[in-house]
Protein backbone atom coordinates (compact mmCIF):
# COMPACT_ATOMS: atom_id res chain seq x y z
CA UNK A 1 0.00 0.00 0.00
CA UNK A 2 1.40 3.69 -1.08
CA UNK A 3 2.00 6.12 1.75
CA UNK A 4 2.13 9.18 2.38
CA UNK A 5 2.70 12.61 4.55
CA UNK A 6 0.55 15.62 4.51
CA UNK A 7 0.41 18.38 7.04
CA UNK A 8 -3.44 19.21 6.56
CA UNK A 9 -5.86 16.59 5.42
CA UNK A 10 -9.51 17.64 4.46
CA UNK A 11 -12.09 14.63 4.17
CA UNK A 12 -14.26 15.25 0.98
CA UNK A 13 -14.99 18.30 -1.18
CA UNK A 14 -18.29 20.01 -0.16
CA UNK A 15 -18.64 23.46 0.25
CA UNK A 16 -16.90 24.27 3.55
CA UNK A 17 -13.72 22.28 2.60
CA UNK A 18 -13.85 24.76 -0.16
CA UNK A 19 -13.59 28.35 1.24
CA UNK A 20 -11.37 26.65 4.11
CA UNK A 21 -8.82 25.15 2.09
CA UNK A 22 -8.46 28.79 0.31
CA UNK A 23 -8.11 30.51 3.10
CA UNK A 24 -5.12 28.45 4.49
CA UNK A 25 -1.14 29.58 4.40
CA UNK A 26 0.05 28.33 0.41
CA UNK A 27 2.81 26.96 1.70
CA UNK A 28 1.28 24.31 4.07
CA UNK A 29 1.09 21.03 3.06
CA UNK A 30 -2.76 19.92 1.58
CA UNK A 31 -4.52 17.09 0.78
CA UNK A 32 -8.15 16.88 -0.22
CA UNK A 33 -9.63 13.32 -0.28
CA UNK A 34 -13.00 13.31 -2.43
CA UNK A 35 -14.90 10.44 -3.13
CA UNK A 36 -16.63 11.51 -6.26
CA UNK A 37 -14.83 12.46 -9.56
CA UNK A 38 -15.19 16.03 -9.39
CA UNK A 39 -15.17 18.45 -6.38
CA UNK A 40 -18.26 20.16 -4.84
CA UNK A 41 -20.91 18.51 -6.89
CA UNK A 42 -23.78 18.85 -4.49
CA UNK A 43 -22.91 22.85 -4.84
CA UNK A 44 -23.53 22.57 -8.20
CA UNK A 45 -26.26 20.84 -8.18
CA UNK A 46 -28.51 22.96 -5.94
CA UNK A 47 -27.12 26.33 -7.52
CA UNK A 48 -29.24 27.53 -10.20
CA UNK A 49 -29.67 30.92 -12.25
CA UNK A 50 -31.21 32.47 -9.00
CA UNK A 51 -28.72 31.27 -7.06
CA UNK A 52 -28.21 32.73 -3.37
CA UNK A 53 -24.65 33.17 -2.48
CA UNK A 54 -25.39 34.53 1.13
CA UNK A 55 -27.43 37.27 3.19
CA UNK A 56 -26.95 40.71 4.96
CA UNK A 57 -29.53 40.05 7.39
CA UNK A 58 -28.04 36.90 8.95
CA UNK A 59 -28.80 36.17 12.44
CA UNK A 60 -26.87 33.30 13.53
CA UNK A 61 -29.28 33.60 17.27
CA UNK A 62 -32.56 32.77 15.72
CA UNK A 63 -31.59 31.68 11.87
CA UNK A 64 -30.00 28.30 13.03
CA UNK A 65 -31.22 25.57 14.95
CA UNK A 66 -28.83 24.08 17.63
CA UNK A 67 -28.01 22.58 20.56
CA UNK A 68 -25.62 25.66 21.51
CA UNK A 69 -26.82 28.90 19.77
CA UNK A 70 -23.87 30.53 21.69
CA UNK A 71 -21.01 28.70 19.89
CA UNK A 72 -23.09 29.60 16.33
CA UNK A 73 -23.15 33.35 16.98
CA UNK A 74 -19.32 32.74 18.22
CA UNK A 75 -17.89 31.65 14.79
CA UNK A 76 -19.78 34.91 12.92
CA UNK A 77 -18.83 37.03 15.57
CA UNK A 78 -14.93 35.90 13.91
CA UNK A 79 -16.10 35.74 10.22
CA UNK A 80 -18.99 37.90 9.66
CA UNK A 81 -21.09 37.82 6.12
CA UNK A 82 -19.32 41.07 5.64
CA UNK A 83 -15.89 39.68 5.87
CA UNK A 84 -17.14 36.97 3.16
CA UNK A 85 -18.07 40.04 0.86
CA UNK A 86 -15.23 41.74 1.23
CA UNK A 87 -13.78 38.05 -0.10
CA UNK A 88 -15.44 38.09 -3.00
CA UNK A 89 -14.71 41.90 -3.34
CA UNK A 90 -11.22 41.31 -3.34
CA UNK A 91 -12.03 38.38 -5.95
CA UNK A 92 -13.40 40.62 -8.41
CA UNK A 93 -16.69 38.37 -7.73
CA UNK A 94 -19.18 40.68 -8.62
CA UNK A 95 -22.71 40.44 -6.22
CA UNK A 96 -26.05 42.08 -6.32
CA UNK A 97 -28.50 42.75 -3.20
CA UNK A 98 -31.95 41.91 -3.77
CA UNK A 99 -35.61 41.58 -1.42
CA UNK A 100 -34.99 39.86 1.98
CA UNK A 101 -31.25 41.10 2.19
CA UNK A 102 -30.35 38.12 -0.81
CA UNK A 103 -27.23 38.41 -2.42
CA UNK A 104 -27.24 36.56 -5.62
CA UNK A 105 -24.26 36.38 -8.11
CA UNK A 106 -24.39 39.26 -10.74
CA UNK A 107 -23.70 36.87 -13.62
CA UNK A 108 -25.90 34.30 -12.43
CA UNK A 109 -22.68 32.02 -13.61
CA UNK A 110 -22.70 29.37 -10.07
CA UNK A 111 -20.30 27.54 -11.71
CA UNK A 112 -17.63 30.10 -12.89
CA UNK A 113 -17.48 31.23 -9.22
CA UNK A 114 -17.40 27.76 -8.18
CA UNK A 115 -13.82 27.86 -10.63
CA UNK A 116 -12.55 31.18 -9.29
CA UNK A 117 -12.61 29.26 -5.66
CA UNK A 118 -10.74 25.90 -6.97
CA UNK A 119 -8.33 27.70 -8.50
CA UNK A 120 -7.68 30.00 -5.95
CA UNK A 121 -6.92 26.47 -4.14
CA UNK A 122 -4.91 24.61 -6.96
CA UNK A 123 -2.81 27.74 -6.93
CA UNK A 124 -1.72 27.12 -3.57
CA UNK A 125 0.37 23.86 -2.27
CA UNK A 126 -2.79 21.57 -2.81
CA UNK A 127 -3.04 18.02 -3.57
CA UNK A 128 -6.88 16.59 -4.50
CA UNK A 129 -7.22 12.89 -4.87
CA UNK A 130 -10.62 12.25 -6.59
CA UNK A 131 -12.05 8.43 -6.59
CA UNK A 132 -10.76 8.14 -2.96
CA UNK A 133 -12.91 6.04 -0.74
CA UNK A 134 -12.04 6.73 2.59
CA UNK A 135 -11.86 3.41 5.20
CA UNK A 136 -10.67 3.90 8.63
CA UNK A 137 -9.00 6.52 10.31
CA UNK A 138 -6.48 5.75 13.73
CA UNK A 139 -5.23 8.21 16.46
CA UNK A 140 -1.13 7.87 16.11
CA UNK A 141 1.64 8.69 18.63
CA UNK A 142 3.93 10.85 16.13
CA UNK A 143 1.87 12.10 13.31
CA UNK A 144 -1.38 12.39 14.74
CA UNK A 145 -3.24 10.54 12.08
CA UNK A 146 -3.09 7.75 9.86
CA UNK A 147 -5.99 7.78 7.01
CA UNK A 148 -6.63 4.54 5.31
CA UNK A 149 -8.09 4.99 1.93
CA UNK A 150 -8.99 2.38 -1.48
CA UNK A 151 -5.51 3.11 -2.59
CA UNK A 152 -3.28 4.48 -0.12
CA UNK A 153 -2.27 5.00 3.32
CA UNK A 154 -2.14 8.89 4.51
CA UNK A 155 -0.35 10.46 7.34
CA UNK A 156 -1.19 13.69 8.99
CA UNK A 157 -1.01 16.39 11.33
CA UNK A 158 -4.42 17.71 11.06
CA UNK A 159 -7.61 16.26 9.67
CA UNK A 160 -10.70 18.08 9.31
CA UNK A 161 -13.67 16.49 8.27
CA UNK A 162 -16.25 18.65 5.85
CA UNK A 163 -18.56 15.70 5.13
CA UNK A 164 -22.59 16.06 4.02
CA UNK A 165 -25.13 13.50 5.57
CA UNK A 166 -27.27 10.85 3.88
CA UNK A 167 -29.80 13.06 2.13
CA UNK A 168 -27.74 13.04 -1.05
CA UNK A 169 -27.13 9.03 -1.21
CA UNK A 170 -26.65 9.97 -5.26
CA UNK A 171 -23.52 12.06 -4.52
CA UNK A 172 -22.20 9.17 -2.33
CA UNK A 173 -23.15 11.04 0.87
CA UNK A 174 -22.57 8.94 3.76
CA UNK A 175 -22.54 9.13 7.40
CA UNK A 176 -19.19 9.15 7.90
CA UNK A 177 -18.39 12.22 9.76
CA UNK A 178 -20.74 10.30 12.54
CA UNK A 179 -19.05 6.99 12.27
CA UNK A 180 -15.19 8.86 12.98
CA UNK A 181 -17.45 10.79 16.06
CA UNK A 182 -18.46 7.43 17.20
CA UNK A 183 -15.02 6.15 16.81
CA UNK A 184 -13.48 8.93 19.10
CA UNK A 185 -16.47 8.60 21.80
CA UNK A 186 -17.66 12.21 20.43
CA UNK A 187 -21.43 13.09 20.90
CA UNK A 188 -23.65 13.24 18.29
CA UNK A 189 -27.47 14.13 17.47
CA UNK A 190 -29.92 12.05 16.47
CA UNK A 191 -31.05 10.75 13.30
CA UNK A 192 -33.73 12.28 11.26
CA UNK A 193 -34.43 14.22 8.07
CA UNK A 194 -34.70 18.16 8.46
CA UNK A 195 -35.45 20.96 5.74
CA UNK A 196 -38.22 18.93 4.34
CA UNK A 197 -42.30 19.20 4.44
CA UNK A 198 -44.81 17.78 6.70
CA UNK A 199 -47.55 15.00 6.65
CA UNK A 200 -50.52 16.60 8.23
CA UNK A 201 -54.24 15.42 9.38
CA UNK A 202 -55.87 18.14 7.53
CA UNK A 203 -56.25 17.06 4.25
CA UNK A 204 -55.20 19.90 1.31
CA UNK A 205 -55.93 17.99 -1.75
CA UNK A 206 -58.58 20.81 -3.09
CA UNK A 207 -55.47 23.21 -2.62
CA UNK A 208 -53.37 20.68 -4.54
CA UNK A 209 -49.95 22.83 -5.52
CA UNK A 210 -51.24 26.16 -4.58
CA UNK A 211 -48.36 28.32 -3.44
CA UNK A 212 -49.20 31.19 -0.46
CA UNK A 213 -46.77 33.37 1.38
CA UNK A 214 -49.24 33.08 4.89
CA UNK A 215 -48.22 33.49 8.50
CA UNK A 216 -46.95 29.57 9.45
CA UNK A 217 -46.68 29.00 13.38
CA UNK A 218 -44.93 25.54 14.41
CA UNK A 219 -46.92 24.44 17.55
CA UNK A 220 -45.29 22.02 20.31
CA UNK A 221 -48.06 21.91 23.13
CA UNK A 222 -49.89 24.50 22.42
CA UNK A 223 -46.50 26.88 22.42
CA UNK A 224 -45.82 28.43 19.13
CA UNK A 225 -41.61 27.59 19.14
CA UNK A 226 -41.26 28.91 15.03
CA UNK A 227 -42.84 31.19 13.17
CA UNK A 228 -42.56 32.95 9.70
CA UNK A 229 -44.37 34.48 6.65
CA UNK A 230 -42.68 32.78 3.86
CA UNK A 231 -44.02 30.81 0.94
CA UNK A 232 -45.93 27.59 1.70
CA UNK A 233 -47.08 24.97 -0.50
CA UNK A 234 -49.58 22.96 -0.57
CA UNK A 235 -50.08 19.31 -1.85
CA UNK A 236 -52.42 15.94 -0.54
CA UNK A 237 -51.92 15.69 2.46
CA UNK A 238 -48.78 17.58 3.03
CA UNK A 239 -47.60 20.74 2.72
CA UNK A 240 -44.19 21.93 2.19
CA UNK A 241 -42.25 25.20 0.91
CA UNK A 242 -39.66 27.56 2.42
CA UNK A 243 -41.81 28.12 5.61
CA UNK A 244 -42.12 24.89 6.19
CA UNK A 245 -38.56 23.78 5.68
CA UNK A 246 -37.25 25.72 8.60
CA UNK A 247 -40.05 24.89 10.80
CA UNK A 248 -38.88 21.54 10.29
CA UNK A 249 -35.65 22.22 11.35
CA UNK A 250 -37.25 23.28 14.76
CA UNK A 251 -38.98 19.51 15.58
CA UNK A 252 -36.04 17.46 16.15
CA UNK A 253 -37.63 14.53 17.28
CA UNK A 254 -38.82 11.15 15.67
CA UNK A 255 -42.66 12.27 15.32
CA UNK A 256 -43.78 8.53 14.89
CA UNK A 257 -43.26 8.53 18.81
CA UNK A 258 -45.32 11.70 19.10
CA UNK A 259 -48.18 12.02 16.98
CA UNK A 260 -50.95 15.24 17.87
CA UNK A 261 -47.62 17.05 19.44
CA UNK A 262 -46.71 19.04 17.09
CA UNK A 263 -49.43 21.56 15.27
CA UNK A 264 -49.31 23.65 12.12
CA UNK A 265 -51.52 26.97 12.40
CA UNK A 266 -51.44 29.01 9.36
CA UNK A 267 -52.80 32.48 9.58
CA UNK A 268 -55.07 33.15 6.45
CA UNK A 269 -54.28 36.40 4.51
CA UNK A 270 -57.55 37.93 2.17
CA UNK A 271 -54.25 39.36 -0.43
CA UNK A 272 -54.08 35.60 -1.65
CA UNK A 273 -57.49 34.71 -1.64
CA UNK A 274 -58.66 32.40 -5.03
CA UNK A 275 -61.53 30.63 -6.01
CA UNK A 276 -60.12 27.13 -4.76
CA UNK A 277 -59.30 28.81 -1.28
CA UNK A 278 -62.72 29.92 -0.63
CA UNK A 279 -64.36 26.69 -1.79
CA UNK A 280 -61.97 25.33 1.07
CA UNK A 281 -62.14 27.49 3.51
CA UNK A 282 -66.18 27.70 3.59
CA UNK A 283 -65.81 31.22 4.86
CA UNK A 284 -66.97 34.72 4.02
CA UNK A 285 -64.82 37.02 2.59
CA UNK A 286 -65.44 39.51 4.55
CA UNK A 287 -64.03 37.70 7.50
CA UNK A 288 -60.96 36.09 6.27
CA UNK A 289 -58.63 38.15 7.91
CA UNK A 290 -59.56 36.31 10.91
CA UNK A 291 -59.34 32.82 9.55
CA UNK A 292 -56.76 30.13 10.59
CA UNK A 293 -55.76 26.95 9.36
CA UNK A 294 -54.76 24.34 12.00
CA UNK A 295 -53.93 20.52 11.15
CA UNK A 296 -51.77 17.82 13.39
CA UNK A 297 -48.48 17.30 12.17
CA UNK A 298 -48.33 13.67 11.89
CA UNK A 299 -44.96 13.09 10.39
CA UNK A 300 -41.78 14.66 8.34
CA UNK A 301 -41.69 13.77 4.86
CA UNK A 302 -39.11 11.07 3.49
CA UNK A 303 -35.60 10.97 3.87
CA UNK A 304 -35.01 11.36 -0.03
CA UNK A 305 -36.92 14.36 0.04
CA UNK A 306 -35.01 16.15 2.90
CA UNK A 307 -32.17 18.92 2.19
CA UNK A 308 -30.55 17.89 5.04
CA UNK A 309 -30.91 15.47 7.96
CA UNK A 310 -30.23 15.69 11.72
CA UNK A 311 -27.19 12.92 13.00
CA UNK A 312 -24.75 15.55 13.41
CA UNK A 313 -21.42 16.48 16.00
CA UNK A 314 -22.78 18.20 18.78
CA UNK A 315 -20.80 21.88 19.13
CA UNK A 316 -20.22 20.72 22.99
CA UNK A 317 -17.53 17.99 21.71
CA UNK A 318 -15.78 21.54 19.98
CA UNK A 319 -13.91 24.83 20.58
CA UNK A 320 -14.81 27.98 18.84
CA UNK A 321 -12.35 27.18 16.03
CA UNK A 322 -13.96 23.58 15.47
CA UNK A 323 -11.36 21.58 16.88
CA UNK A 324 -12.17 18.42 19.40
CA UNK A 325 -11.70 19.31 22.76
CA UNK A 326 -10.70 16.07 23.66
CA UNK A 327 -8.76 15.17 20.05
CA UNK A 328 -5.90 18.48 19.45
CA UNK A 329 -5.80 18.68 15.44
CA UNK A 330 -9.43 16.77 15.06
CA UNK A 331 -11.63 18.86 13.19
CA UNK A 332 -15.18 18.88 12.45
CA UNK A 333 -16.49 22.06 10.09
CA UNK A 334 -19.48 22.91 7.49
CA UNK A 335 -22.71 20.75 7.03
CA UNK A 336 -21.37 17.65 10.20
CA UNK A 337 -21.87 20.32 12.68
CA UNK A 338 -24.86 21.05 14.61
CA UNK A 339 -26.09 23.85 13.62
CA UNK A 340 -28.09 23.70 10.82
CA UNK A 341 -29.65 27.42 8.96
CA UNK A 342 -32.71 27.85 7.00
CA UNK A 343 -33.25 26.75 3.28
CA UNK A 344 -31.77 29.06 0.40
CA UNK A 345 -28.50 30.75 1.36
CA UNK A 346 -27.83 30.48 5.64
CA UNK A 347 -26.16 26.90 5.22
CA UNK A 348 -23.80 27.60 2.83
CA UNK A 349 -22.28 30.99 4.68
CA UNK A 350 -22.26 28.99 8.14
CA UNK A 351 -20.08 26.28 5.39
CA UNK A 352 -17.83 29.25 4.62
CA UNK A 353 -18.01 30.98 8.07
CA UNK A 354 -17.00 27.55 9.99
CA UNK A 355 -14.12 27.02 7.08
CA UNK A 356 -12.82 30.21 7.64
CA UNK A 357 -12.67 30.08 11.34
CA UNK A 358 -11.10 26.50 10.93
CA UNK A 359 -8.18 27.75 8.78
CA UNK A 360 -7.43 31.26 10.40
CA UNK A 361 -6.93 28.72 13.61
CA UNK A 362 -4.92 26.19 11.52
CA UNK A 363 -2.75 29.14 9.96
CA UNK A 364 -1.72 30.33 13.58
CA UNK A 365 -0.70 26.66 14.94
Amino acid sequence: MKEKIYEIIILWAWPSWLFCASKIDEWKNVLILEKSDSPAQKLLLSAKWRWNITNVKINPKKDYATDDSGFVNSAFDKFLVKDFLDFLNKERIEVKEENNGRILLKSGKVKEFHEKLLELVENKWTEIKYNSEFLNISKLENWNFEIKTSNWNYYTKNFIVATWWPSFPKLWATAIASDIANKFGLKTTSFYPALVGFQTSQNFSSLSWSSVIWKLDLIKWDKVIYQESWPILFTHRWISGPAVFNASLFIRENLKESKSKYKVRIFVSDKEITKRLLSFLWFRANKLKEYIISSDIMNVRWLDEAKVCWWWIKTENLDPNFECKDIPWLYFIGECVDATGKTWWFNLQRCRTSGAVCADWINKK
